[in-house]
């Protein structure tokens, strides 16, 4: 059976490395072997089976050995029918579109380069025609010399061709994942960072925090009467409300303070390298803004308020949970000082 082992050529293009002549060769046959073998099998080339089958191939080429596609496919079953982590494929689509778009801009470079020695030969084959036709002394070795240059060129155009488009799927799919990664990162209604963005960029802080590299500060915002906006006025209404709000806190934060949607009307706002004295000025700065806002609805015109409870990350807290938890009771408070 054959033995699935580390590629060199693979590590190398993961690394980011350039590659030797030699190595732009063996990376084209793999390429050729790799595409001639999904489009006979119809295998779909995702991301996922590029890169995987692109490995056996590495191999396989390589090694200068032959399989039988149904041996190959056996092969690559006995690998991966358990997602074993026999030859340590990272899987993630960035990193599997990168790989690709390494390979393509490789093999692009290499069979343009071929591309050009072959146009040259081709030339000085043809003036070599021409001479030799004159004196009636061309030879059938010059001949087929000749035809050789020119069907290796044909080849080349071919897969010049196979590989732009090529290239144009991996640029259209990094733009598509640039944008899945975009959308899944912020609240669709408000276009600050969604929940599962913020509590991963407070996992960061915090750690640093811990570690005396970095402080910050967190403010946890929630709008008073809220409920009463979403029964008298609607739903709609009420989004109009979180937009506003949202673009208020974008306006009138600093650069590097990062806001985002807790979740429902609940509003956090990470601030790094701030104290909690700094911290509250922004605060009220935002308040202010607020303060200024009227919502116009069904002919009435109504304000915005939020309260809001301010932390600093320090000693007394053990998780960024805690800071939450800290700032939520603040929050409320302030809430209950409003309403009496």
């Amino acid at each position: 059976m054959f033995d699935v082992k580390t590629c060199p050529l693979y590590e190398k293009l993961s690394r980011g490395e350039p590659l030797s002549q030699s190595e732009k060769k063996l990376l084209a046959d793999i390429v050729r072997e790799e595409i001639k073998f999904l489009l006979r099998n119809q295998i779909l080339p995702t991301p996922k089976d590029y890169e995987r089958w692109f490995y056996i191939f590495c191999n396989l080429v390589a090694s200068g050995q032959k399989l039988e596609d149904s041996a190959l496919i056996e092969l690559y079953n006995s690998i991966y029918k358990k997602e074993s982590d026999l030859v340590n494929i990272e899987l993630d689509l960035k990193h599997t579109t990168q790989i690709l778009s390494d390979i393509v801009t490789e093999l692009r470079k290499s069979l343009k380069e071929s591309y050009e020695q072959a146009s040259i030969k081709e030339q000085k084959i043809a003036d070599l025609q021409k001479k030799e036709a004159k004196e009636d002394s061309l030879t059938s070795l010059l001949f087929e010399m000749l035809m050789l240059v020119r069907d290796l060129k044909r080849q080349n155009e071919g897969f010049l061709e196979k590989v732009e488009a090529q290239q144009k799927v991996i640029n259209e799919l990094k733009s598509n994942l640039e944008k899945v990664e975009a959308e899944a990162n912020l609240d669709p209604l408000t276009d600050l960072f969604n929940r599962r963005s913020l509590e991963r960029a407070l996992k960061e802080f915090f750690t640093l925090c811990k570690q005396s590299k970095m402080s910050f500060s967190l403010v946890l915002i929630d709008l008073n009467d809220f409920k009463h906006v979403n029964d008298n006025y609607g739903h709609h209404v009420g989004d109009l409300v979180l937009v506003k709000v949202a673009k208020v806190l974008r306006t009138n934060m600093r650069a590097k303070d990062i806001a985002g949607r807790w979740g429902g009307d609940e509003f956090v706002v990470i601030m790094p390298n701030t104290d909690l004295e700094n911290a509250k000025k922004v605060l009220e700065r935002i308040k202010s803004q607020l303060g200024k806002m009227e919502i116009l609805a069904e002919g009435r015109r109504f304000k915005v308020s939020i309260s809001a409870g301010v932390v600093q990350c320090g000693e007394n807290f053990q998780s960024w949970l805690d800071m939450i938890k800290e700032a939520d009771r603040l929050m409320y408070e302030e809430k209950k000082k409003k309403a009496l």
